[in-house]
C-alpha cells in the first residue's frame, strides 16, 4: 500500500466518526450546455510577462471553486431590471469594473473575467459562481492602452453588482413581459406552460434567498449607502456571516460588514508563512491553502450547511453534517497557478521610463525607512517562501476596524455548543463565542470528511515547481491539519484580550514585499490613499477625498486618476468625523523625508 493511500485509510477511519463519510466529489454528469456569444465590446488588452502562458490565464479565469450565485444559464439571460439590456452586457459589467471576456469553450456564456461555470455535485445543474479571477485580476489604462494585470486587486464593486442582481432577480420575477423574455430563452425547446410556471416557482425560491443574503450582509442605516463601493469588500464579514447565519440557518445570528478592505494582490501569497490581512491564517504547507481557499469560496456563495446529524447516526457517534459546494480539486489547480504567478514589471513599451538616478537614491531610503518591514525579494527569487512582518495595529496606527471586526465580533455558536471549536483540537464552544471560529469549523468540518480529495487537491500546488512542471510530494495530511489549527489558534489567543479590553496590544497587519506595487493602487489595507505620493504624506496631510473607479493610470504620483471615476471615497462622514473603516492615517513611515527624497522612493518603488 503507497503511503498516500495509507494516509488517506488511516485518517478516514479514525475521523468517521467525526464528520461522517459524504464527500464533495463529482457524482452527477453535468448538463450539456452551449456556447453563447458575449454581448457588447470586449476591448483590446495587452498583457504584461508574469509568468502564465495564454492558457494558464484562461483556466485562471474561468477554472469553477464551487461558488453557486445562480443558475449559468439564468445569468447569460437575465435582464437588467430598469432596462432590456442584458445583465451581463459588457457596458454593464465594465460599468461594475468587472471585465468583459469573450465567449470561449471555457466561458460559454460570454461571461466577464472570473465568473465561473460550476456544475453540482449532486445535481449536474450548471450554476454561475465567482472564481478568484473575478477579485484578482485588474486592468490599467494608459493613454488609449488597456494593460491587464493577473493577480491585482480588482476595482470592482460587489455589492452594487449583488445590489442590482437582487433587483433583477426580483424585476425578472413581477414583470410579466421580461419573465416571458427569460423564459423562453432559458427554457428554449423544453419551453412550455408547465415548465415556465416551475421556472417561475424556482425562480420566486431562487430571488428570495438572494435577497436573503442581501438583508443579513446589509450595512447599518446610518452607513452611506457608497460605503463598501469600489475597489474593496469586507471579506470577512461575509464569511462570518455564511457560517453564523447561512451555515447555522438563523439568519438573525449575523454581524454587520463594516471592515471592508482592498482586495490583495495575489503574486507571492503561496510563498508567504501567514496569510490575510491581519495574519490571521497559517499557510501551512498543503493544509493552509486549502483551508484559506475553502473559507474564501464560503464567502462568496460555496453553500456551507453545518447539521445536526439525522437520529440513526448519532447513535453512533456522528454529531454533524457539514456539505458544501466547493470543488476542492478546482481550489487545487488554482493555488497552483497562484503559486507561479510573477509580480508584474513596470512596462517601460506602455508607461514612461523611470528616472534611474533618482531609483537608485530611493532604494538607499527605502532599505533606510521601508525594508525592514516589506522586504526586498529579487525578482528571481519570487518564488521562494518568506516570513512576512507583522506590526501591532497599536504601532502602526492604521484603521482598527477590519483586524477588531476579524477577531472580536460574536454569535451563537447553537448546534455547535459544547464541541470542539476545531473539531480536532481547541476549546469548547460556548453559547455565544467568535463568530469567525464558526466558518472555520465548518471549512475544517468539509477537509475531514474527504481527506482523499483534501490530500489530492492540498498536493496539486505542493507538485508544481516554477517551470510548471509536476514534482513528487507526498506529506501526512491530519498532523498538518493538526500544526495548521494550533498555529491559527495561537494567533487567535494572541488576540483575545483586545476583544476584551479594547486595547490593540495584540492586533497585527501584515507587511509583505512590494514586488509590484505600482499596480495594486489603491493603498493601505482599506484602500483610503489613493496613490503612493499621498502614502508618503505626513498622515493628517493626506487627501479625505478622491474619485474611485477609473481605471486611467497616473505614472507620476502612481495610482488611479483620481480626479474622476463612479464614485467618491471620503475618509470622514457627514458630520465631519473620521469614518470608522476609512481612516488614512497611520503609516507613518519615511514620511518625514524631503520631498525630494519621497519622489526618489517613489521612483525607485517602481523598478519593484
Amino acid at each position: 500500500m503507497s503511503k498516500l493511500t495509507a494516509i488517506a485509510t488511516l485518517s478516514a477511519a479514525s475521523l468517521l466518526v467525526l464528520v461522517g463519510c459524504s464527500t464533495n466529489r463529482h457524482n452527477a454528469p453535468a448538463d450539456p450546455i452551449d456556447i453563447t456569444k458575449e454581448q457588447g465590446d470586449v476591448p483590446k488588452r495587452v498583457w504584461l510577462d508574469q509568468g502564465w502562458s495564454e492558457k494558464v490565464r484562461e483556466d485562471f479565469w474561468f477554472t469553477g471553486q464551487g461558488s453557486q450565485i445562480i443558475p449559468y444559464t439564468w445569468f447569460v439571460w437575465l435582464e437588467q431590471a430598469d432596462n432590456e439590456q442584458l445583465f451581463r452586457h459588457a457596458d454593464h459589467m465594465e460599468f461594475l469594473r468587472y471585465l468583459p471576456s469573450k465567449a470561449s469553450e471555457l466561458n460559454p456564456g460570454g461571461l466577464p473575467i472570473g465568473f465561473a461555470l460550476h456544475s453540482n455535485q449532486k445535481t449536474g445543474e450548471n450554476w454561475v459562481g465567482m472564481t478568484c479571477a473575478a477579485c484578482h485580476t485588474s486592468q490599467i489604462d494608459y493613454k488609449g492602452t488597456k494593460m491587464l494585470i493577473e493577480g491585482a486587486p480588482t476595482l470592482a464593486n460587489f455589492v452594487l453588482f449583488f445590489d442590482r442582481l437582487v433587483a433583477a432577480l426580483n424585476k425578472t420575477l413581477n414583470d410579466d413581459a421580461k419573465f416571458n423574455r427569460f423564459a423562453l430563452n432559458v427554457l428554449g425547446s423544453k419551453y412550455s406552460d408547465s415548465s415556465k410556471a416551475s421556472l417561475k416557482q424556482r425562480l420566486q425560491q431562487v430571488a428570495l434567498q438572494t435577497a436573503q443574503r442581501q438583508a443579513v450582509n446589509a450595512l447599518p442605516e446610518d452607513y452611506p449607502q457608497d460605503f463598501t463601493s469600489y475597489a474593496r469588500l469586507d471579506a470577512f464579514g461575509n464569511i462570518q456571516n455564511a457560517g453564523t447565519a447561512f451555515a447555522l440557518n438563523d439568519l438573525t445570528n449575523k454581524n454587520t460588514p463594516t471592515g471592508p478592505v482592498s482586495y490583495p494582490f495575489l503574486w507571492g501569497t503561496h510563498q508567504s508563512d501567514v496569510v490575510q490581512w491581519n495574519a490571521s491564517a497559517p499557510n501551512t504547507p498543503i493544509v493552509g491553502p486549502l483551508v484559506r481557499n475553502i473559507g474564501e469560496v464560503v464567502g462568496v456563495f460555496g453553500e456551507l450547511q453545518i447539521e445536526e446529524a439525522p437520529f440513526w447516526q448519532r447513535v453512533w457517534g456522528k454529531k454533524f453534517r457539514y456539505s458544501s459546494t466547493v470543488d476542492m480539486i478546482g481550489l487545487g489547480n488554482l493555488e497552483s497557478w497562484v503559486k507561479t504567478l510573477r509580480s508584474p514589471q513596470w512596462p517601460l513599451e506602455h508607461l514612461p521610463a523611470i528616472d534611474t538616478q533618482k531609483a537608485a537614491k530611493g532604494e538607499l531610503l527605502y532599505k533606510q525607512a521601508c525594508a525592514s518591514c516589506h522586504q526586498l525579494i529579487p525578482r528571481e527569487k519570487e518564488h521562494l517562501n518568506y516570513i512576512a512582518n507583522q506590526t501591532l495595529v497599536s504601532e502602526l496606527g492604521t484603521d482598527p476596524v477590519t483586524a477588531n471586526n476579524a477577531s472580536c465580533h460574536m454569535a451563537k455558536t447553537l448546534i455547535l455548543e459544547g464541541t470542539k471549536e476545531r473539531i480536532l483540537i481547541g476549546s469548547k464552544f460556548q453559547a455565544i463565542d467568535n463568530a469567525i471560529d464558526v466558518p472555520v469549523n465548518g471549512v475544517v468540518g468539509l477537509v475531514l470528511k474527504d481527506l482523499p480529495t483534501a490530500l489530492k487537491a492540498g498536493n496539486i500546488p505542493e507538485r508544481t515547481g516554477t517551470d510548471g512542471q509536476k514534482i513528487s510530494v507526498v506529506k501526512e495530511l491530519e498532523n498538518l491539519i493538526v500544526q495548521h489549527l494550533k498555529a491559527r489558534g495561537k494567533r487567535a489567543d494572541a488576540v483575545e484580550t483586545d476583544c476584551v479590553d479594547g486595547v490593540l496590544d495584540g492586533a497585527v497587519y501584515k507587511g509583505r514585499p512590494l514586488n509590484g506595487i505600482w499596480a495594486t493602487a489603491p493603498y493601505l489595507h482599506n484602500g483610503s490613499v489613493p496613490n503612493l505620493y499621498e502614502l508618503m504624506k505626513k498622515p493628517e496631510q493626506r487627501v479625505t477625498e478622491f474619485w474611485v473607479g477609473s481605471r486611467e493610470f497616473d505614472p507620476v504620483n502612481v495610482g488611479y486618476v483620481t480626479t474622476q471615476g463612479l464614485n467618491k471615497f471620503r475618509v470622514n462622514a457627514s458630520d465631519g468625523k473620521i469614518m470608522p473603516g476609512n481612516s488614512n492615517l497611520g503609516h507613518s513611515y519615511g514620511t518625514e523625508f524631503s520631498d525630494e527624497e519621497k519622489w526618489q522612493i517613489i521612483e525607485f518603488m517602481k523598478t519593484l
